[in-house]
């Protein structure tokens, strides 16, 4: 067994047994599991969703502008490696890939970290996200700047779930994230190469946009989370009153 697959079952065990946990309490309290995951459906919810998508779409886009302006990325037109037929593969592959670990880091994870921690959502949320930077250290080309704009990553999807108290949001965020910058732009996700509309050079330096891992791992794509973070608070204290605004951190039920 490598050390990623270890990493990789360590972090499933947590997070299931914080998920169990939280399970037992919700079940003491009467809370319906899908409510304490935060998967309650409606118009919130899609609502939710496609505001993470929009967000986290115009960030990358964001990130695309700034490195191509400063030479660190070159685009070609010429060959687009992704097929319609492929990105259809990709959209379907990362919004399960997506779901499953929102599922597991926050709604399991995280939601027992917010029970175990007493309320104390700060901690819950950082230790998450911690989490959450650190089983990406095991991917191709990974750094110490890499974990923690991955940590930072994970800091937006607990921080959009908490405050929600919902799933969908941290969703759309954590998907839309993938899907704009591998499928769709062309830059590496997470060190793993996943196509495009376009082909990218990186110019470098890879401190600036990421190299081979991607902006996760640059200082562009890493103002870029700060963004995102000021957005999402944004997108929470101006949704309609059937929605909810935030006022603060919240927590899961």
């Amino acid at each position: 067994m490598n050390v990623r697959m270890v990493v990789e079952v360590g972090m499933l065990l947590a997070a299931l047994g914080f998920g169990a946990f939280a399970f037992i309490r919700w079940r003491r309290n009467g809370i319906r599991i899908l409510d304490g995951l935060g998967l309650r459906g409606g118009r919130a919810a899609l609502a939710d969703f496609l505001a993470g998508l929009l967000i986290a779409g115009v960030a990358m886009v964001g990130i695309f502008l700034i490195e191509s302006g400063l030479s660190g990325i070159r685009a070609s037109h010429d060959h687009a490696v992704s097929s319609a037929f492929l990105l259809f593969r990709q959209a379907s592959g990362m919004l399960l890939t997506a779901l499953k670990e929102e599922l597991l880091m926050r709604g399991l994870l995280l939601s027992g970290l917010v029970l175990a921690l007493r309320g104390r959502l700060a901690w819950a949320v950082a230790l998450s996200a911690a989490s959450f930077g650190l089983i990406h250290l095991c991917n191709p080309g990974a750094s110490a700047m890499s974990v923690f704009g991955n940590a930072l990553g994970g800091l937006i999807y607990g921080m959009a779930f908490v405050s929600s108290r919902q799933l969908w949001l941290s969703f759309g965020l954590h998907f839309g994230w993938n899907f704009a910058q591998g499928p769709l732009i062309g830059f590496p996700v997470s060190g793993l190469p996943a196509g495009g509309l376009q082909r990218l050079a990186d110019l470098g330096p890879a401190w600036l946009t990421g190299g081979a891992y991607g902006p996760e791992a640059g200082l562009i794509g890493i103002c870029f989370r700060f963004v995102i973070i000021a957005l999402v608070v944004l997108y929470l204290r101006s949704r309609p009153p059937w929605m909810g605004r935030m006022t603060g951190m919240a927590g899961p039920p």
